[in-house]
């Protein structure tokens, strides 16, 4: 095995790219940042939380997973019992969202045997993180296996970790997305006076990334770009392929297998079209200074994940999908402020009774995540007429 000691920068894998095969586009880019498997940004250490680049609201407040795991709960006694339960969550950071959710579901009489945790990871680094923060005992599977590593939380849960959402068992399922979407790569396009153009990155004379528009139509433009996606008087234009496939793969597996689906991002309804970007140490970045030190994203187009997952000529397996709504909306439709004023109750002191206020605040204010953050959900096709009755809590005013 090579010395990773020597292994090349990130910048110098991109700079050798395009001196061989000419400029990359945007999604490529991003799959080399993110993805590197030594160089790679999710391959370093505190990249969540307040020493690192960003942080999330599951490390903002036990409040949040708290509440995710109640509409969960509450939701499925629509359906089902919900028992034996498949937790699958892409993208899981440092696993703080899983460990309130268990805490919840234990309270509601959920035993080892009645759940089982899938974690969709690529970085070896945070599923390591994971691990350790999850399980007592945890061990890497042979390249035969389906998942890469298992492990068993304390109280004798099975987990689970996959490199792929396919190799995820196809049961009952609870699938969540939180700040996952954002991180898959775009291709990013401009409409120009001969059409739309893709936005390529390259090299300028001084050796340093910038961005070119292509002369003519890519690949990319001709497959991606159709309608409804350049519906509009749009002029700049995201599109993440993987991010469709996914939402097309959650849509039919909870419509075929059962479950529910909650995808929780900064995005919007299809109004933006230039949101690529980095931050470093929790301020915006340049992000193609760099590459591997700060964390590279971009809005969700809830819009586009519409598309992909609701019913299309000639597919068997669609989802109903509800939302998008705002952070603070979905919150306070769950009564949010309910289980505050207990953690208030609870708190030692003054100062942890503010702390605890301050966290809140951060989640629902409009001008922090509140309105910034927004979810969406899949329920199967067959649950219409139960939704109808039962309207989908936290996306419908009581």
């Amino acid at each position: 095995m090579p010395n990773l000691a020597d292994a090349p920068s990130i910048m110098t894998i991109i700079k050798e790219k395009l001196r061989l095969n000419g400029p990359l586009t945007v999604a490529e880019y991003m799959h080399i940042v993110i993805t590197n498997p030594t160089e790679g940004y999710y391959e370093k250490k505190d990249v969540i939380g307040e020493t690192g680049d960003f942080i999330t609201s599951p490390e903002v407040s036990q409040l949040f997973g708290e509440m995710l795991a109640v509409w969960f709960y509450a939701e499925t006694q629509k359906m089902c019992l919900g028992k034996p339960l498949q937790i699958v969550e892409l993208g899981p950071g440092k696993a703080t969202l899983l460990i309130d959710i268990l805490r919840v579901l234990n309270r509601y009489g959920y035993k080892a045997a009645d759940v089982s945790l899938h974690l969709v990871e690529i970085s070896s680094t945070m599923q390591m993180v994971q691990a350790n923060r999850l399980c007592v005992s945890h061990s890497e599977m042979d390249l035969e296996s389906p998942h890469n590593r298992e492990g068993e939380t304390v109280s004798g849960i099975k987990v689970y970790w996959y490199n792929d959402l396919k190799k995820v068992p196809n049961n009952f399922s609870w699938y969540i997305a939180h700040e996952f979407f954002d991180v898959l790569p775009i291709h990013k396009f401009e409409k120009t006076e001969k059409g739309w153009r893709e936005i390529l990155i390259d090299l300028d004379e001084n050796d340093k990334l910038r961005y070119r528009i292509s002369a003519n139509e890519t690949q990319s433009t001709r497959v991606l770009v159709r309608p409804p996606l350049d519906k509009g008087d749009r002029v700049a234009l995201e599109i993440s392929p993987r991010s469709l496939g996914i939402a097309k793969q959650l849509a039919n597996r909870v419509d075929q297998f059962g479950g529910l689906a909650l995808i929780a991002d900064y995005g919007h309804a299809g109004e933006k079209g230039d949101t690529f970007r980095a931050f470093h140490k929790h301020k915006i970045a340049d992000p193609l200074e760099s590459p591997g030190t700060a964390d590279l994203t971009a809005d969700v187009d809830f819009s586009q994940l519409r598309i992909a997952a609701s019913v299309a000529p000639g597919d068997e397996n669609y989802a109903l999908v509800v939302g998008p709504v705002t952070q603070m909306d979905f919150l306070e439709r769950l009564h949010a402020n309910a289980r505050l004023q207990v953690l208030v109750d609870n708190a030692n002191t003054e100062n942890d009774k503010e702390k605890i206020k301050s966290a809140y605040d951060m989640l629902v204010n409009p001008k922090k995540m509140g309105e910034r953050f927004k979810f969406m959900a899949f329920y199967p096709s067959g649950m219409a007429r139960i939704l109808e009755k039962y309207p989908p809590l936290g996306f419908s005013a009581p």
